[in-house]
């Protein structure tokens, strides 16, 4: 048996009642076995780590046919932690889960030597082999991952409901077969589901050994007996005692039982959030000379009604670094306060080349800004201006460097949403950084329900992704949408759709027309054009479905889309150039009609 938890082993806590607060207590016994194949397994991470990736309980039962149990279960239950707490703290929780849950199963299945057809265990070919099952509790929602038969369970308002399902069938009158355990199959089936936290929810997790052998009755009367507030020694008791019963009750089997107390869970009302966001002062606009902390201004980079950004020298080290702060224009705006910091929270957590260095928020200020490195540079948009018809190997050189960034983006579950030219630097060695990503879609910080809800799509007008527009939805290919306008753009000077204004309300896909860009670089081959409006089309699922298939396209023609473009009748693949030919032919009829 294993047990794991934080450092004081005693409930989560964090400023404000707003924040997660929970405890554990648990208790494995051998029972009448020799050996204990059981294991189980609890963490409450730092509170930073508590928003980002959540707490975990989880629960293993060794297959005692395996010769290997008990290093399986136990192998999993702290595997799991371990390697779900190492994954990226931007990818959500169901991400990082399977990931983690996929490499544990691939680990375990390599050390068995065969399986049979029907995928059942057998004592001859099967050697690490574990039922499992977890619980992850992050902001107000718990999010449950089983294989095999122990069982989780949701003690709530004096009712017991099984969440997860047995994984088991019955053959004759007394034998019950595995049908699912880690390391049984290379493709495993883990059932996933989630539930809503509430505060004084009680989770039982337990192995067969116990729910087989006590009533939902029984189990019901133990839990009663709890007070209204326990603590880890009470759960453990508790625990203890549950196990105990399971044995009276004849048990032939390993014995585990693993308690959850949910005290309080994040219910903030907006204005407790936006109160939060406001504890920091915005810093007044800053003049040359003048210094913030141990930053003095050495020039003023850009000014703005939204932000201020500064080029500064440490006081302490003589190092020149970027200082940006918010306009007081945005004092009241909550929202615009949060990107700001999530803008300071994520630029910590990518590290990559192409995209601009943030080294946080000073917490010990009680000014709100935030340091990054100086780039010496322009931005896209200067460049563009400078460039007014580079040549393709010029844009593919840019176009490969911002993929990177993206791709850096997509492997953390992160979406930019913002990616316009002057989101886009270049230095004095030709490198390319993104910066400003304020508006950037974070998975994990998505699941919590401790941040405010955006009512408005993220992005710029012309950039951003029509199923933004439409629907506020943004994935990677969101990205690639404003990174093929863009192309266009450098290409062109232009953008292949009509600008868009105010008064513009789109509401189909089939309201964007494409715009050949032909019609402004005659001198561009026909495949880059096809290339470009793949990159752009409005309906995502028509677009180049990768940034390597763009990338790739940008290189060579893609003979397959290129195909299917000449196929196309002259009104899909130019509707302009089809309605100007349909115009010239009425206005030579009505000539002609003059004439006669």
């Amino acid at each position: 048996m294993t047990k794991m938890s934080d450092d004081n082993n005693t409930k989560l806590t964090s400023k404000g009642s707003a924040s997660l607060q929970l405890c554990f207590g648990g208790y494995s016994c051998a029972g009448i076995k020799e050996e204990n194949q059981d294991a189980f397994a609890a963490l409450i991470p730092s509170t930073s780590e508590i928003r980002s990736k959540g707490a975990i309980a989880c629960i293993a039962d060794g297959v005692s046919s395996a010769n290997k149990a008990a290093e399986a279960s136990q192998l999993a239950v702290t595997q799991f932690i371990s390697d779900y707490y190492a994954t990226p703290e931007t990818w959500s929780t169901r991400k990082s889960a399977a990931k983690v849950i996929t490499s544990l199963n691939q680990w375990l299945f390599s050390q068995n030597s065969s399986f049979d057809s029907h995928h059942y265990i057998s004592e001859q070919q099967q050697q690490w082999l574990t039922t499992f099952s977890a619980i992850i509790l992050k902001s107000a929602t718990g999010y449950i991952f089983h294989v095999g038969d122990t069982r989780i369970s949701k003690y709530r308002h004096q009712q017991l409901e099984a969440i997860s399902q047995d994984h088991n069938c019955k053959q004759g009158a007394n034998s019950v077969v595995l049908t699912r355990a880690l390391g049984a199959d290379s493709r495993l089936q883990v059932d996933v589901h989630q539930v809503d936290l509430q505060a004084k929810d009680i989770y039982l997790l337990t192995c067969d050994g116990i729910h087989e052998f006590l009533s939902p009755k029984q189990l019901k009367a133990a839990l009663a007996t709890l007070p209204p507030v326990p603590d880890n020694k009470a759960l453990e008791q508790l625990s203890q005692t549950i196990v105990k019963q399971a044995l009276a009750a004849g048990s032939d089997d390993n014995v585990s039982c693993l308690l959850v107390f949910i005290d309080n869970v994040p219910n903030r009302q907006l204005a407790e959030i936006e109160r939060e966001l406001r504890e920091k002062s915005i810093p007044p606009a800053l003049s040359i000379g003048q210094s913030l902390d141990n930053y003095q201004v050495k020039k003023i980079i850009h000014a703005s009604n939204r932000s201020h950004l500064y080029l500064v020298e440490d006081k302490n080290n003589g190092e020149q670094l970027t200082l940006k702060a918010p306009s007081e224009n945005f004092v009241e705006d909550a929202l615009y306060l949060q990107a700001f910091m999530r803008e300071a929270w994520l630029g910590e957590r990518v590290k990559h080349d192409n995209v601009m260095a943030i080294n946080g928020i000073n917490d010990n200020s009680r000014f709100l800004y935030h340091i990054s490195e100086y780039i010496e540079g322009q931005t896209l948009s200067q460049w563009m201006y400078d460039n007014p018809k580079p040549t393709i190997a010029q844009v593919r050189d840019i176009i490969k460097q911002v993929i990177s960034a993206l791709r850096a983006f997509q492997r953390l579950d992160i979406v930019h949403r913002d990616l316009k030219p002057d989101n886009i630097m270049i230095d004095k060695y030709g490198q390319i950084k993104l910066i400003d990503y304020g508006a950037v879609f974070v998975a994990s910080l998505d699941e919590n329900q401790e941040t405010l809800c955006e009512n408005i799509p993220q992005g710029s007008v012309n950039y951003i992704a029509p199923e933004t527009q439409l629907s506020m939805q943004a994935d990677h290919l969101s990205d690639l949408f404003s990174l093929g306008v863009i192309c266009y753009e450098m290409l062109t000077g232009q953008l292949p759709y009509k600008p868009q204004s105010k008064s513009v309300n789109y509401t189909s896909y089939q309201q964007w027309h494409y715009r050949s860009c032909k019609q402004y670089r005659p001198d561009l081959p026909l495949w880059i054009d096809v290339t470009l409006q793949q990159a752009t089309q409005a309906n995502p699922e028509l677009r180049s479905q990768a940034f390597s298939e763009f990338f790739s396209n940008l290189n060579k023609p893609n003979i397959d889309a290129f195909n299917d473009y000449k196929s196309q009748p002259l009104l899909e693949r130019n509707p302009v150039q089809f309605w100007q030919g349909v115009s010239l032919l009425l206005f030579i009829c009505l000539m002609i009609s003059l004439m006669t």
